[in-house]
């Protein structure tokens, strides 16, 4: 018995212990699970997924610590309840502490999800069903987002429980029922941006049960065929309407509906990525019932609309944000934005081992799709961790040892599931009881292969968070702990991308302004490229602290307060804040590619000595090209920008610098501060295939006083 059939019969009144009872294997499952998320995120011992994790940890630490959100200092705009969900977190004591409590957070918020999973099965299928399917809801690959900052957790499980809610909306028909699915529906968004599809899934969900109820379905017999085709225009015009109008509000969704092609194939890579992960069978499952079923029963109608409704709406989202993402970063395959289709994907899944016929057409037609997903979507199999597609975590994991599944191989097995799949359905009348006994093998296939792909994904991404941690300090928060967590400026240069950085920043509150002398401070959050006040070093704008940190290539005025870790030194300042030498154009690892440059102020007054510039490829040895070079010494000026700049040209040096044999030339040049030195260099090599940069020589500066 349905829950929508539950609803007309007599009400037998349940005692609390049966209620307990009844709940006891819900309970039960979520804490399992629970445990085992908790856990895998103890293993997840720093974020590595940047710029995401720290965005998100920096507006929650925003409303925890100033009632609102923030990132470095500057007030954000509201755009998710998920900033405020974490907030809490970072209430706890250290750094460490807060990032254990904020992935608890993620862990109970996304594994309740099994709730309102259930509840949704249940309004199609049987208890026992229902709880497999709750069940399957929290153990999906994606369910390795718990051990990060991002806001897949609580729009996955409002998600779920939205989809529920208008399902059973559709299935009651009450007013109480449409009150609290429009209630979920209108918050969706607040949860996270992207669940504003649930509005269209709603809509779209209504209007599918109205068309095919009794009175939907009369009204449509009574049209003649050209009001039918009327109809059918009138449709596809308001689709045209909504498209213009979003593409006029929306420059993700005109630049990705431009792109009509990427968005059909990205997003069919995307939906691959999900069948896979989901086990094929439900995918196919889905399909078949969908295409088989007649849509009379009311509970029928409302299944079969929440399916469409959801995977239509989130599929559009997913397609238009792929090709989006393929314009300015990076071609992806795009699952992270399909999962919240989960849910009722496996209810259709249960309903159709349970009840389902296995009409020929439709199993003929779900097969040819699912084998067209399978065959076309980019497995990534000999990746390590795909962030955006964890449901080919379980390809990936096949793919070492001590399986060590090729491309190939991973193809052959998903084949011979869908032909395994698609035997026992065209034999399922045949079976009898065996076919029930075969349909619960699968349904514990499904949960299994689930389960699998969770844990690999967990274990990879919590491999990548080990190799970020080893590169760290310890403790990783040692500025907090050196500044007592006072306002502390960064200040570096050729910082972009810089993964180090980011781990810096998560780590250390205490870091709220991030500034830089080349203009190569990243996000996120807001950023400055200093002005000069004058030829002392006098930073403009000044700020109100005392701390300064400077990576390589970026002396401020101070007393080192901590021995340098890692190149990075921690400097108690006088104000106003200053600097006394920076340099640009070199990268990490200390090479310059055409060009480079050093100024050096007079922090103190006028001061003789040797500008020291040296020159090298002793790391470059072998048949490489040589370089010229061109070294030329000027008085420093103030230009109208506020930026350092070459004045009165005072030196030049040239010299040629060779890989055969390797050289080292320090040059020294007798100078007076303040000075500025530019470096040009004429002929440069590739390092490698894999390392495509043009370099020329690795180069530092410095100045010796007298």
């Amino acid at each position: 018995m349905t829950a929508a059939a539950a609803e007309m019969a007599p009400r037998v009144e349940r005692s609390t212990f049966d209620r307990v009872l009844a709940a006891y294997p819900l309970v039960v499952a979520y804490l399992v699970l629970l445990t085992l998320y908790a856990w895998q995120s103890t293993k997840h011992s720093t974020p590595w997924l940047f710029t995401d994790e720290l965005q998100w940890a920096g507006l929650s630490r925003g409303v925890a610590h100033h009632g609102h959100p923030q990132l470095r200092l500057h007030d954000q705009g509201f755009n998710s309840l998920y900033p405020y969900f974490l907030a809490p977190s970072w209430w706890f004591g250290s750094t460490s502490s807060a990032y254990a409590v904020a992935k608890y957070l993620n862990a109970a918020v996304m594994t309740a999800s099994l709730f309102p999973g259930f509840a949704l099965a249940r309004l199609f299928v049987p208890r026992w069903a229902a709880l497999a399917c709750g069940v399957a809801t929290a153990a999906i690959p994606s369910l390795v987002y718990t051990g990060m900052l991002i806001p897949e957790p609580l729009a996955y499980f409002w998600s779920t429980l939205t989809l529920w809610l208008i399902a059973r909306a559709l299935t009651l028909r009450t007013r109480r029922a449409a009150a609290f699915a429009a209630a979920a529906v209108i918050l969706a968004p607040v949860v996270r941006q992207q669940l504003q599809v649930l509005i269209l899934a709603a809509l779209l969900a209504a209007a599918i049960t109205a068309a095919t109820g009794g009175r939907g379905r009369a009204l449509i017999r009574s049209w003649s065929w050209g009001e039918r085709a009327g109809a059918a225009v009138l449709c596809v015009g308001a689709v045209i309407w909504l498209g213009a109008l979003t593409t006029h509000h929306s420059y993700v969704w005109e630049i990705g509906t431009y792109f009509h092609h990427r968005m059909f194939t990205y997003g069919l890579w995307a939906l691959g990525a999900f069948v896979i992960g989901a086990g094929v069978l439900p995918a196919f499952a889905s399909l078949a019932w969908l295409l088989g079923a007649r849509f009379r029963l009311p509970d029928e109608r409302a299944l079969g609309a929440t399916l469409i409704a959801s995977v239509v709406s989130f599929g559009l989202y997913t397609a238009v944000k792929a090709s989006y993402i393929s314009t300015n970063f990076a071609v992806r395959v795009e699952e992270r934005n399909l999962i919240y289709i989960s849910p009722i994907v496996f209810a259709v899944t249960a309903r159709w081992l349970i009840t389902g016929r296995a009409r020929i057409v439709p199993a003929a037609v779900a097969a040819a799709a699912v084998a067209y997903l399978l065959d076309t979507t980019p497995y990534h199999n000999t990746e390590h961790f795909y962030s955006d597609a964890p449901g080919l975590s379980v390809l990936q994991w096949l793919n070492r040892k001590p399986f060590y599944f090729t491309t190939g191989d991973a193809r052959h097995l998903l084949f011979g599931i869908l032909i395994g799949i698609v035997v026992f359905a065209l034999l399922r009348d045949r079976l009898r009881r065996v076919g029930l006994v075969i349909a619960s093998l699968l349904a514990v296939g499904v949960l299994a292969w689930n389960v699998t792909g969770e844990i690999a994904a967990a274990n990879s991404s919590n491999d990548f968070s080990k190799s970020f941690r080893g590169v760290l300090p310890t403790p990783p928060d040692w500025i907090d702990r050196a500044t007592g967590r006072a306002r502390t400026l960064f200040i570096g240069e050729a910082l972009a991308g810089s993964n180090a950085f980011w781990s810096l920043e998560f780590w250390n509150q205490s870091i709220g302004d991030v500034w830089s002398v080349d203009a190569s401070a990243p996000g996120p959050g807001p950023t400055v490229t200093p002005n000069y006040a004058d030829l002392s070093g006098r930073l403009d704008p000044q700020l109100p602290l005392d701390w300064v940190v400077a990576s390589p290539g970026v002396d401020p005025v101070g007393r080192l307060a901590e021995p340098p870790v890692g190149g990075l030194r921690l400097l108690h300042v006088t104000r106003p804040v200053r600097i006394a030498a920076a340099e640009g154009g070199i990268t990490p690892d200390g090479w310059m590619s055409t060009s480079a440059w050093y100024y050096h102020f007079a922090p103190t007054g006028p001061e003789e000595g040797h500008a020291v510039v040296t020159l090298s490829r002793t790391a470059a040895c072998g048949d490489l090209p040589s370089s010229r070079i061109t070294i030329r010494v000027s008085q420093l000026e103030i230009n109208g920008d506020g930026q350092p700049s070459a004045g009165k040209l005072l030196q030049v040096r040239r010299l040629t610098l060779r890989s055969n044999p390797c050289l080292a030339v320090p040059v020294r040049i007798p100078a007076r501060t303040p000075f500025r030195i530019d470096v040009s260099a004429l002929g440069t090599f590739q390092p490698s295939q894999y390392d495509l940069r043009r370099l020329s020589a690795q180069i530092s500066f410095g100045f010796e006083r007298g």
